[in-house]
């Protein structure tokens, strides 16, 4: 039985509304958390700290929110997801607004660290608003709508920071309004939010098990993401690029993933996600196997980054669907935030082996920690125990 259909029917107007206006409210969450990364990173080298500060830095968000994500389904059980969300994106403006103000690396660090805290309140509660209200069989298209929202914010903040300098006041009140902006909609929906009270029955680990195979699906996608997001460029340098063609490439991929989630997610809605699932990661390894050998033709690159694209932010999407048709309404919470946890486990783990696999060859050793990464997961999806979409 599809765990979907426990939930209460919603008026189709309702419904359209709520959706429209947690997908809205997640191009904020993704300004805010895609301009932090690298406004830290250039303005704490702009001081001269060491590579060392600024990494520790660079994982204090990361590191924020695999430390509150056990608590945060309770939390969730006891504030309306309104008010949830509301709180998270003023604490974390005004975080933004701090770090203009304060010159102690310890402090920014611990700024740092709160503004994860506050980012994963936002996260959480809208992919489970989401979720909750998304019909079945619409459930893979809608969280595309909600994944390309996210994404074009993550995207856009470096750009802004491009644009406007790290070293002005700018680009923070830039990431400032970017929370800000993410809670207006959610306040002029504050009554159309779904009922997500409920007393989380099991931990993480629990949440975990409810759906494997999305759980595998958000770690790659984490592994695969961030890799990419942090090493692409370096790789494709290695291979012979410029630097402007190598960013480009990072561009492409990016756009990729963008253009080409909505069809994904028409696919997913009309066939076995867990299926497409295992069928992107077979395409994924297939293609960065490739990689290497149309790097001296810089279209055929593009045009392969921009395929790998698909599968790249796709992982998220489909594993996120998964999780929505699989787990029922009063621990959707709980299995969320195991969702978060696996992806952002993910997205710490990858680089790290990524990064170390190209001390030996830059290019190979990338490739080939993504390729069987994206083997072995594909092959824990499969035979993970999960229900037919």
């Amino acid at each position: 039985m599809d765990a979907s259909l426990d939930r209460p029917a919603i008026d189709a107007a309702v419904r359209r509304k709520s959706l429209a206006a947690v997908i809205l409210s997640c191009f904020g969450v993704g300004i805010a958390f895609g301009l932090g990364y690298p406004l830290t990173a250039m303005a704490l080298e702009a001081r001269g700290e060491p590579p060392w500060v600024i990494g520790l830095a660079g994982a204090a968000p990361s590191l924020a929110i695999l430390v509150l994500l056990p608590i945060l389904p309770y939390a969730v059980a006891r504030i309306r997801p309104a008010t949830a969300i509301i709180i998270g994106c003023i604490c974390c403006a005004a975080a933004y607004g701090s770090l203009y103000f304060i010159d102690n690396t310890v402090a920014w660090i611990a700024l740092r660290f709160l503004m994860g805290a506050t980012i994963a309140l936002p996260w959480i509660v809208g992919e489970t608003w989401v979720n909750h209200i998304a019909g079945d069989t619409h459930r893979a298209r809608v969280i595309s709508f909600y994944a390309v929202s996210f994404f074009s914010g993550f995207a856009l903040g470096p750009l802004l920071l491009e644009h406007f300098g790290a070293t002005g006041p700018l680009a923070f009140a830039i990431g400032a309004l970017g929370a800000l902006l993410a809670a207006v909609p959610i306040y002029v929906a504050r009554d159309l939010a779904p009922d997500l009270a409920h007393e989380p029955a099991t931990g993480l680990v629990g949440g975990m098990r409810m759906a494997p195979a999305a759980m595998a699906g958000a770690f790659l996608g984490g592994f695969l993401e961030t890799s990419h997001f942090a090493l692409l460029p370096n790789v494709a340098i290695a291979g012979g690029m410029d630097e402007g063609g190598a960013l480009r490439l990072l561009t492409a991929l990016i756009v990729g993933g963008l253009v080409t989630q909505y069809a994904l997610g028409w696919i997913a809605d009309r066939t076995s996600r867990k299926n497409l699932l295992i069928v992107l990661g077979c395409l994924y390894a297939l293609m960065i196997v490739v990689f290497p050998s149309v790097l001296g033709t810089p279209m055929l690159a593009l045009l392969l980054i921009f395929l790998l694209g698909t599968a790249v932010i796709g992982f998220y999407m489909l594993g996120l669907a998964m999780l929505g048709q699989d787990v029922e309404s009063s621990q959707l919470a709980t299995a969320n935030a195991a969702f978060i946890f696996m992806y952002t486990t993910g997205g710490i783990v990858g680089p790290a082996i990524s990064g170390a696999a190209m001390s030996t060859d830059p290019i190979l050793g990338f490739v080939g920690v993504t390729a069987v990464a994206a083997l072995v997961l594909t092959a824990v999806i499969a035979f993970a125990r999960s229900r037919p979409a």
